[in-house]
């Protein structure tokens, strides 16, 4: 199991530092998801601590997610799809690998927070969950996540995305629907 997560893993840092083609489900599907997810998590969740908690993730995710697009770069391949949509490649670089590592350890120091014991082991399961979800769709839309994850998820995600579509107009045209 070991050498599955350190493979795992070392397929996502790989990733973060290879050109990959930009999608809408990263950049549209997955902060929309993630927003209902929120909102519904959120219905059971009734204190002013969890209200409190929420802003504070909010505006954290939101400065994760600015780090994240912050040395993202683009490369226009110059080809249009199927759908004549410019087809762009997205390389994420440092910022997006420390913005994840440090949207991991709040989720796990919100649980902590919440009274939870974690080991080292429980950590590590942790890593290999987020990790999968990552690299897997069917992962993604399969997790039962905490409220707090969600919150952290769609700042992060929102931020991300938003930012790259300002700063890369050709990308919304890369992720607009089909003609």
């Amino acid at each position: 199991m070991t050498i599955f997560i350190i493979l795992l893993i070392y397929k996502f840092i790989k990733g973060t530092f290879e050109y990959e083609k930009v999608t809408r489900f990263e950049l549209i599907i997955i902060p929309v998801y993630s927003a209902i997810m929120m909102v519904l998590s959120l219905e059971n969740v009734r204190s002013l601590t969890a209200a409190g908690l929420t802003i504070i993730l909010l505006i954290l995710g939101a400065s994760i997610g600015f780090l994240q697009a912050s040395k993202t770069q683009i490369k226009d391949t110059n080809k249009l799809d199927s759908h004549q949509r410019p087809i762009l490649k997205v390389k994420r670089n440092w910022p997006y690998l420390v913005g994840w590592l440090v949207s991991f350890a709040i989720g796990i120091s919100v649980e902590v927070f919440y009274g939870a014991h974690i080991n080292a082991t429980e950590i590590s399961h942790e890593l290999f969950e987020e990790v999968l979800k990552d690299l897997s769709t069917i992962a993604f839309f399969h997790s039962h996540n905490a409220w707090f994850i969600w919150v952290l998820n769609v700042a992060t995600s929102f931020t991300y995305g938003a930012c790259l579509m300002v700063r890369y107009p050709k990308i919304r045209e890369a992720v607009r629907r089909k003609k």
